[in-house]
Order: C-alpha cells, then sequence, then structure tokens
C-alpha cells in the first residue's frame, strides 16, 4: 500500500470516528455536515494555487466539502446543492474553534501562509485549510511544498512567522482529534504540550472551550 493510500484510509478512519461521536453527541453539527467536494472543484483549487493537495486533506474533502455549512464561512452555496443558503454557526466544530470551509474558498484566504515565502522563495507552497473564523487569518497550513516535507501540518496567524511540524500530515491531525473527543480531553501536539480546551456543547453543537472561562455562557463541558 503506498503512502497516499495509507494516509486516505486513515482520514477516511478518523473522520468516521468523529462523525459517529457528532451523530451521537452533537446531532446539530452533524446535520450540518456539507455533502462531498466535487473533483474538478478539487482541482480547479490547486490550478489556481499551484499545489497539489496532500492526499489525506483531499480524501477529507471527498468525504465533506467542510466542517460546516458554506454559509459559515460567507460562502453561498450553489442553488444546485440543495443546501439552505445559510448556516447555523457549527463550523467551528475542531479543536481551538477550527474550521475548514469548502474547498472553493481557500483561494480567497489570500492573506493565509499560502501567499508567505513566494517572493523569496517562489518554490514555497504553503496551504491554510482551517481558520478560527472567516476571516482566514488564524488556522492551521499544510506543506504542499514538493520534497521530505510534503502534508506536513502547521499553524499560522496574522503577521506572524508559520510554524511547521504541529503534525506529521492531516492523517495524524485527525487521528488526535478522534482520540481527544472519546477520551475527554484536549488535543496533543506533537511537542507534547496539551491543550486545555476540551469537548463541549452549545445547543447540541460540538465546541471546543477551557473549563475554567468559556467563551460562550451556554458551553456546557461533555460529559
Amino acid at each position: 500500500m503506498s503512502d497516499d493510500q495509507q494516509q486516505v484510509r486513515a482520514v477516511e478512519g478518523a473522520w468516521a470516528r468523529i462523525e459517529a461521536w457528532l451523530e451521537q453527541h452533537a446531532p446539530r453539527s452533524y446535520r450540518m455536515l456539507a455533502p462531498p467536494a466535487a473533483k474538478a472543484d478539487i482541482r480547479g483549487v490547486e490550478q489556481d494555487l499551484e499545489l497539489t493537495i496532500p492526499a489525506g486533506l483531499r480524501a477529507f474533502y471527498l468525504l465533506h466539502n467542510g466542517t460546516g455549512h458554506p454559509g459559515d464561512f460567507g460562502w453561498t452555496p450553489e442553488p444546485e446543492s440543495g443546501l439552505a443558503p445559510q448556516g447555523q454557526g457549527t463550523a467551528w466544530l475542531l479543536p481551538r474553534k477550527h474550521g475548514i470551509p469548502p474547498v472553493q474558498h481557500l483561494p480567497y484566504w489570500d492573506e493565509g501562509p499560502h501567499t508567505i515565502g513566494r517572493p523569496a522563495d517562489p518554490v514555497v507552497r504553503y496551504l491554510a485549510f482551517a481558520a478560527t473564523d472567516r476571516s482566514g487569518l488564524y488556522g492551521l497550513f499544510t506543506d504542499c511544498t514538493p520534497g521530505p516535507g510534503y502534508g506536513r501540518i502547521g499553524t499560522f496567524e496574522e503577521a506572524g512567522i508559520p510554524r511547521l511540524g504541529v503534525w506529521p500530515s492531516f492523517a495524524d491531525y485527525l487521528i488526535e482529534v478522534a482520540d481527544a473527543l472519546y477520551e475527554n480531553r484536549g488535543v496533543q501536539y506533537a511537542d507534547g504540550h496539551q491543550d486545555t480546551k476540551v469537548p463541549g456543547l452549545v445547543d447540541q453543537a460540538l465546541m471546543w472551550d477551557g473549563p475554567a472561562h468559556p467563551r460562550d455562557p451556554d458551553w456546557t463541558r461533555f460529559a
């Protein structure tokens, strides 16, 4: 089995666990998951940004075109999609309030890390694929630069230097998210740091937050 096939299977397995948890414990998040992305849309983004999306992230998009309704990211769904015009703000269901937008939205995060490094090194390709809000100024990116680091996951923030190596791959990230959900804890990073934000619910939607000072007064820790 090739590395790409292993990544695909790992993502599919991890996301199946996450989706089963959502269906059982956070039905509003589960109901608002988007349908699969079209392969043509994925290819279009790759052509626009001159990169190849790693197999694991591509596998996720072939399951769901984002973690929630396109409207949560400021993206109006196409009429043929059959989706309601507006979402319910449930897309930010990943740790630290990250959400993955529709694949067509990725090129519009032009302040994200995929632009950093191009003037000095035009070969570098970083793709922001998750953020804490629709502006895309803080979030996660994957290294799409050909070579030994291809597929690594890092974090970025506005006006900051992107930090690589947070997870070896998108599959590793999703596996850790699934484990943290089922173990009712914060995610653990590659450097050993464990996040204090834990799974909780707001009106039957998954939201990770800190029990001591939750951002939403309606947030309750999952028990």
